[in-house]
């Protein structure tokens, strides 16, 4: 008696070359196309509203109390608030001539040293401004709202390295 299977050849079933190369190029393909938008998503994120970081200041403080006593201080401080915007613009244009003639070919030093002048400047009367604005909402804080500020700030402070709080030293400077 003959083996049934060892005289009949067995018939292959294989998948052409062709697919096989096919299915995996289309998987590749996929991956790059799930990574660049999972990677345009991450860069591209907008954090939601309650995340939004809010500057751990007096008027992110009050921009954070009570929709009623919020309205109160806003009311109070329309003016000063109106009277930034100016500067704020005014310190943006004084920022991008700075670049501007830091860049410049050839470079001015004059140029560039009058452009930081001015920033100084912009800068100068822009802090003046936030300054008569934060006093204003001091003001009319009341006692208990003015002690409570220092904890909410400290709760709002960005987390990690705060460049105000570091050493006084440069890069390249000897670690001590």
């Amino acid at each position: 008696m003959t083996e049934r299977g060892a005289t009949m050849p067995a018939r292959e079933r294989r998948t052409p070359r062709w697919l096989l190369v096919a299915l995996i190029a289309s998987v590749a393909l996929n991956l790059v196309i799930v990574g660049l938008l999972a990677g345009a998503i991450w860069r591209f994120r907008v954090a939601p509203a309650w995340a939004v970081p809010v500057a751990p200041n007096l008027l992110g403080y009050a921009s954070g109390l009570p929709p009623e006593r919020r309205k109160q201080l806003w009311d109070q401080t329309a003016e000063e608030r109106r009277q930034l915007r100016p500067y704020r613009r005014e310190v943006r244009a004084a920022r991008d001539a700075t670049i501007n003639a830091l860049v410049a070919e050839p470079y001015d030093r004059q140029l560039y040293l009058a452009a930081q002048t001015r920033q100084a400047e912009a800068e100068k009367r822009a802090r003046r401004a936030v300054q008569d604005l934060y006093v204003k909402i001091a003001d009319a804080l009341t006692p208990e709202e003015r002690r409570a500020f220092l904890r909410w700030r400290e709760e709002h402070r960005p987390q990690g390295h705060n460049l105000l709080d570091e050493p006084d030293r440069q890069a390249g400077d000897a670690k001590q």
